[in-house]
C-alpha cells in the first residue's frame, strides 16, 4: 500500500517529490548521492524505471518477485480467496511491469482457478492460447527475453574488454540472466552437479569481478543441481499440504523456478526458508491459529485442569 502512494508521487514533475525525500534521507545516512537512483528505506526510485514500482526493492523485477510469492501465500493460506491483502497485491504486481512477476503471476492465478474451478479442457487451452499470444505482442515479455538474450550473448564474446572496463570505473560487469547462466556452466561445467560452496563468488568476483544476476544458476553453483531438487522438494512438500494434488503443486514449483530465474536473494536466502517449513508445519501446534493456540496453552496449565 506504502509504495502504491509512493508511485502515483513519482509521476508528479518528473518524481520530483519523490527525489527529494530519498535526497532528504540520503543526507541523515550515506550521503550518497547519484542524479538516477534514490532510496529511502521503504521506497526506491529510479529514473531508469519511471513508470515501474520498485516499492522496498532496488529495482521493480525484484519487488514483482517479493510481491508474487506474497500473495501465494496469501492463497496458500486463503484458500485462494481474493481477499482485500490478496487485491493490494496483485495491483501492485501490475505497476512493477516486470516479464518475470507478470509470467509468475499468471501462473499463479491459473493454479487458482484449476484449484476452485476444477477447470474445463476448453478452459485451460484457452489460457495457453492467452499466454502463447501474448508473449510476442508485448512488449515486456517476448520482445524484452529475445532482446535482453541477444545483449548477453554479445556481453559474453567480450567479457575481457567488458572486465577492463568496470575496473576502470570501479563497478561490476552486470551480467543479465542467461549470460549468468552461460557464464557458471562454462566455469565450472560439471562440477555443478553436487555445487562448489557458497564461496565460488570469490572465484568469479575477483577474476572477472561479475555480478550474477540468475539466482536458479547462483543457487546451482553454490549447493548443485542436487541441492536445488532438495529445496524444491521440500517446497514442494509445504505446498502439498495445502494444494493436494501433484499437479497443483507442480504449478507452484514452476512459479518459484519463474521468480528465481531474476535475483539471487530471492532463491538464496528467502526460498532456502522452504527446506524448514515441512518441518514445522508437521508439528502439532502449527495447524492452531496463534489465538487458539494461546488459548489452548493456557487451559493446559495445572490450576485450569
Amino acid at each position: 500500500m506504502i509504495s502504491l502512494v509512493f508511485y502515483v508521487l513519482q509521476f508528479y514533475q518528473d518524481g520530483a517529490i519523490v527525489k527529494a525525500i530519498g535526497k532528504a534521507f540520503e543526507s541523515i545516512t550515506v550521503e550518497t548521492y547519484s542524479l538516477r537512483y534514490t532510496n529511502f528505506l521503504i521506497f526506491t526510485y529510479d529514473t531508469i524505471h519511471y513508470y515501474r514500482n520498485s516499492g522496498f526493492c532496488w529495482e521493480p523485477g525484484a519487488f514483482g518477485s517479493f510481491l508474487t510469492i506474497a500473495l501465494l501465500f496469501n492463497f496458500l493460506m486463503n484458500d485462494f480467496k481474493l481477499n482485500k491483502e490478496a487485491f493490494i497485491i496483485t495491483l501492485a504486481i501490475l505497476t512493477t511491469v516486470s516479464t518475470t512477476a507478470y509470467l509468475g503471476v499468471f501462473l499463479l492465478f491459473f493454479l487458482r482457478y484449476r484449484v476452485l474451478n476444477k477447470g474445463s479442457k476448453v478452459t485451460i487451452i484457452a489460457f495457453a492460447i492467452v499466454l502463447a499470444i501474448a508473449i510476442p505482442n508485448v512488449p515486456f515479455l517476448g520482445e524484452k527475453i529475445v532482446e535482453i538474450y541477444e545483449q548477453d550473448i554479445r556481453d559474453l564474446k567480450r567479457i575481457e574488454e567488458l572486465s577492463t572496463y568496470y575496473d576502470d570505473v570501479q563497478r561490476q560487469i552486470p551480467l543479465n540472466r542467461f549470460a549468468s547462466v552461460i557464464f557458471l556452466y562454462e566455469q565450472f561445467d560439471w562440477k555443478l552437479f553436487l555445487g562448489v560452496s557458497n564461496q565460488y563468488d570469490e572465484y568469479y568476483i575477483n577474476k572477472y569481478n561479475i555480478n550474477i544476476s540468475n539466482g536458479i544458476m547462483d543457487f546451482i553453483t553454490k549447493f548443485g543441481v542436487v541441492g536445488l531438487f532438495v529445496l524444491l522438494y521440500r517446497f514442494g512438500k509445504v505446498c502439498k499440504v495445502y494444494l493436494r494434488k501433484t499437479e497443483y503443486v507442480g504449478y507452484a514449483i514452476l512459479i518459484l523456478l519463474i521468480l528465481s530465474f531474476g535475483e539471487p536473494i530471492l532463491m538464496l536466502p528467502i526460498c532456502v526458508i522452504f527446506i524448514f517449513l515441512p518441518t514445522f508445519k508437521n508439528q502439532d501446534f502449527s495447524v492452531l491459529s496463534f489465538n487458539y493456540r494461546s488459548k489452548y496453552l493456557e487451559l493446559q496449565k495445572p490450576n485450569n485442569i
